[in-house]
């Protein structure tokens, strides 16, 4: 279980329901599903185990650095991958079908509008790592 295997399963959800998915989405989708559950289940040895490589504060919000430079071979059109479902995380389906029909850049709004990143701008050139406490405003 780890953030790799998180982004392969969102990819696959994706591509079931015949949605297009692009990197900066991708990015997005994983860190309010993460958000998600964690204001429903709170920091459970599941989420902790998943949570194995932190997002960074990035000028789009906050951003895996190893799966966006996986997953930028696409560049800023979808990922032409299919994903790996894993039955482990069809906790996070819901929440991953809800924002992939959301628009990327609403997204983006939405996780700038987050206090952990907005504390964090204040120096633009150093990219903050997310503990999953800051995820949630914890």
């Amino acid at each position: 279980m780890t953030m790799l295997n998180l982004s392969d399963h969102i990819v696959a959800v994706a591509k079931q329901n015949n949605l297009p998915i692009t990197n900066l989405q991708l990015q997005k989708v994983m860190y309010f599903v993460i958000k998600d559950y964690l204001s429903k289940n709170g920091q459970d040895e599941f989420i902790k185990n998943i949570y194995d490589d932190p997002f960074e504060t990035w000028q789009y919000g906050p951003v895996v650095p190893d799966l966006y430079f996986r997953f930028s071979i696409f560049g800023s059109t979808p990922i032409r991958i299919e994903g790996n479902y894993n039955e482990e995380y069809k906790v996070f389906d819901s929440s991953i079908s809800k924002f992939l029909t959301e628009n990327v850049f609403d997204l983006v709004k939405k996780s700038h509008e987050q206090s952990f990143w907005i504390e964090n701008q204040k120096n633009k050139s150093e990219k903050v790592e997310y503990a999953l406490g800051d995820i949630t405003g914890d």
